[in-house]
């Protein structure tokens, strides 16, 4: 959801494989004379500037005693959630 790099199994090849099925056609590579291929964004990856306001609301977020661990100190400098139980990650969702 953050675009961690190296997290996501969001691949050219994966691209790739969703036009050969002929799914999703506005996932496909597209392809540029300068760039070459181009990946279109996916719709649950949040740009830069709504994952900070994410993270923000995440570090300002009071939750009942013993619901959830403390969640703004999952949040890192970068706006990234490190270190989370997997509790804390069911009530995110």
């Amino acid at each position: 959801m953050l675009d961690i790099e190296g997290n996501l199994k969001d691949s050219n090849k994966a691209r790739e494989d969703l036009k050969d099925m002929g799914i999703h056609n506005e996932l496909w590579l597209q392809l540029h004379p300068v760039k070459g291929s181009l990946k279109p964004h996916i719709g649950y990856v949040l740009m830069k500037d709504e994952a900070k306001l994410f993270c923000n609301y995440l570090r300002a977020v009071k939750l009942p005693d013993r619901y959830a661990s403390n969640i703004a100190r999952c949040v890192t400098e970068n706006n990234k959630l490190a270190g989370m139980k997997s509790h804390d990650c069911n009530v995110l969702l």
